[in-house]
């Protein structure tokens, strides 16, 4: 590796720190943006799309330096008091399903297209949706001990968590792919998605067990 690579490489690290922490203080300051409703048994929902863009951090500037802005944004939201422990939790599903759909099959190094943020977006937002609301009910039935109570409980949280399910959908891909317009490095040599019919040649190998 010549000098003027490994300066290159470092470079580029340093960049993707700094976007990150970057995604950290929008992350952090959005989250003060946010709509409450009151729920039956006394708590306030929260709708807020801080989160977000902690989880785009992820699709942006990878699953490490991503998780790492995610767990730290929590933590500030919560200690602010603008998450609770219910979205936290949901935060950190939604995260591990990007994980299983990202993380290691989409490196920077692979360039994402619109219509795979968009699969990825219905993919966070069933999660997010189907996480809150169990989430919401499993709460409601250990303060009331009662599965019919709860379930109507989630009833009610229905629509503001299919809201939030909404938002998280569109921001999470469009921030993320926007985050990574700036991360991608496909002219580093490294590997890029293939384009159009992939041939594979086998006539080589089989040369070569005839010699055999």
């Amino acid at each position: 590796m010549t000098n003027e690579v490994r300066e290159w490489l470092i470079s580029f690290e340093v960049r993707e720190w700094l976007i990150s922490l970057a995604c950290l203080v929008v992350m952090v300051i959005v989250s003060f943006v946010q709509w409450r409703f009151a729920l039956p048994m006394g708590t306030i929902g929260i709708i807020e799309v801080g989160g977000a863009f902690g989880l785009a951090a992820m699709i942006g500037v990878g699953l490490f330096k991503g998780g790492i802005v995610l767990v730290a944004g929590a933590l500030i939201m919560m200690l602010t008091e603008t998450a609770d422990w219910i979205l936290s939790l949901t935060l950190l599903v939604v995260a591990l399903a990007i994980a299983a759909v990202v993380g290691w099959r989409m490196p920077l190094d692979i360039h994402m297209s619109a219509s795979q943020g968009i699969t990825l977006g219905l993919i966070v937002g069933l999660v997010y949706l189907l996480t809150r609301l169990l989430l919401t009910v499993l709460y409601a039935y250990l303060l009331t001990a009662n599965w019919t109570v709860s379930f109507g409980f989630g009833k009610i949280a229905l629509a503001p968590v299919l809201l939030a399910a909404l938002l998280y959908a569109a921001i999470v891909p469009l921030a993320g792919l926007g985050v990574r317009h700036f991360t991608e490095h496909l002219s580093s040599g490294g590997p890029t998605k293939p384009t159009g019919s992939v041939e594979i040649n086998l006539s080589a190998d089989k040369d070569k067990q005839q010699k055999k």
